[in-house]
């Protein structure tokens, strides 16, 4: 029984061998993750949140003159 569908001819050079396979291209990565420092002390922090009180309490003091003033002058 013969084929109706026509075979092309083959090539002298051609191999009976699949192609190379080249290695996936990367789409995205993530960077490295940087290194660990020396995390600061409790202490560090203590004398940070000793600033904060201070300054709270002086930016607390100003305001409740800037009020007294305001109140004096009768922008209130």
């Amino acid at each position: 029984m013969e084929d109706e569908t026509p075979i092309p001819p083959t090539q002298p050079s051609g191999a009976l061998v699949p192609p190379t396979r080249l290695p996936p291209t990367a789409l995205a990565t993530l960077p490295a993750p940087l290194p660990h420092g020396r995390r600061p002390t409790p202490r560090a922090y203590a004398e940070l949140r000793g600033f904060q009180r201070f300054f709270a309490r002086a930016f607390d003091a100003v305001d409740e003159l800037a009020d007294t003033v305001a109140e004096n002058l009768g922008l209130r």
